[in-house]
């Protein structure tokens, strides 16, 4: 990486205060614009197409797979801090061409706003994560990370909320003119989030990667943790891709939910991630971490299969909130082990790796929409599941 200038403690305590605001901010306003809301909008807009939403994930997600790479070399030789600064110019291209494909209707442009958004997300996760595990001690990582996912999933919580306010102004029903503002305001508010990426420091802790990592350090193949981590998450992520992106479409289509329904429960169904990654912390500290993540992942499997078979409404909803809880709170965890296993001139393309497998559940979406456009949605919870192993979805 290129040389990191002079930092303070100060400046690498502001470091990780600015990205956690960015997150929290961030995941607010992402939460309204590219979640359900508008995998629904490009359902209706597509004819009550399934397939149109898993084309449209996609883009997105292979457009960072794609340019995982490039982003990883490029934090580990150019500076972290000047990064983040062209994401957040990026960000405003993403936002501007988002909205003009709204406005407009068009699927062309919208394809192309989801590549722009692709590319920033793959140079902003890259970099941001190495610079904020770089700006924290060894040792506290998993604390740390832990505190910006809870700030994360709540900020995905509040989101919803918000929306159901827009909703109940705008008027509570699934037309594409009240979608087309309650997308546009979320969109316009990632822009404010963007601007603390501008002002970041670039550091560097010379902690020596897994020979420094407490009870790790005598591990004789340590070197292969990281490559474990990433493999597993990736054949999980094609899994998820099948079934994750399409759950506010089968609430809708199933149960008739209306938008402030679905984003009440959207909102519940966040801020139950908060909770329950501050207890996998919690379960981390007595039990080890990856005891705590496997007991996590597996009750979510569990509750998975359960959400397939179950039919009362009640017991879904409750079922739903509980394995999404599960599945997300072990991301820290996974994460904090990853960062501790590899030295920080290592970081950016461990990161761009992990975001290979976090997003390669985006190219599986067309298949999950080609099947519950074929069969059901149920089913095709079940079938890609059945061969998973358990880690965050």
């Amino acid at each position: 990486m290129a040389k990191a200038e002079k930092t303070t403690e100060e400046d690498l305590q502001a470091n990780v205060w600015k990205l956690i605001w960015y997150n929290g901010i961030f995941s607010v306003f992402s939460s309204i614009a590219q979640l359900g809301l508008f995998d629904t909008y490009l359902f209706i807009m597509a004819g009550n197409s399934n397939t149109a939403v898993g084309w449209a994930e996609s883009i997105s997600g292979l457009s960072q797979i794609v340019l995982a790479g490039p982003a990883g070399v490029l934090t580990d030789t150019v500076s972290r801090s000047k990064i983040l600064r062209w994401c957040a110019y990026l960000s405003v291209l993403a936002v501007g061409a988002s909205i003009a494909g709204i406005g407009f209707d068009n699927f062309p442009i919208i394809y192309v706003s989801l590549f722009i958004f692709g590319a920033y997300t793959a140079l902003q996760n890259t970099a941001s994560f190495a610079l904020y595990s770089d700006s924290i001690p060894q040792g506290s990582r998993a604390k740390w990370l832990s505190r910006v996912s809870i700030v994360n999933q709540l900020g995905y919580g509040a989101g919803p909320f918000f929306s159901l306010f827009l909703f109940g102004y705008f008027g509570n029903q699934w037309k594409l003119s009240v979608l087309h503002v309650v997308l546009i305001i979320g969109f316009l508010g990632m822009i404010p989030a963007n601007l603390f990426l501008v002002n970041l420091k670039d550091a560097q802790h010379e902690d020596g990667g897994a020979e420094a990592s407490g009870a790790f350090s005598n591990l004789k193949y340590a070197r292969v943790v990281p490559w474990l981590i990433c493999s597993l998450d990736v054949v999980t992520a094609i899994g998820a891709g099948m079934t994750v992106k399409f759950f506010p479409l089968f609430f809708k289509q199933d149960y008739g939910l209306n938008p402030g329904q679905i984003q009440l429960l959207f909102a519940v169904y966040g801020l139950s991630f908060g909770f329950f990654t501050w207890l996998c912390e919690k379960a981390a500290a007595k039990l080890g971490r990856v005891q705590a993540g496997v007991l996590f992942a597996t009750a979510g499997v569990v509750c998975l299969f359960l959400l397939a078979y179950l039919r009362w409404l009640p017991s879904v909803l409750v079922v739903f909130v509980i394995r999404g809880a599960f599945a997300n709170a072990i991301y820290p965890i996974d994460r904090s082990i990853l960062m501790d296993f590899v030295p920080s001139n290592e970081r950016g393309r461990w990161n761009a790796a992990e975001s290979v497998s976090s997003m390669s559940w985006s190219g599986s979406a067309v298949i999950g929409g080609y099947l519950m456009d074929a069969y059901d949605y149920r089913q095709t919870f079940v079938t890609p599941r059945a061969s998973m192993r358990w880690l965050p979805s």
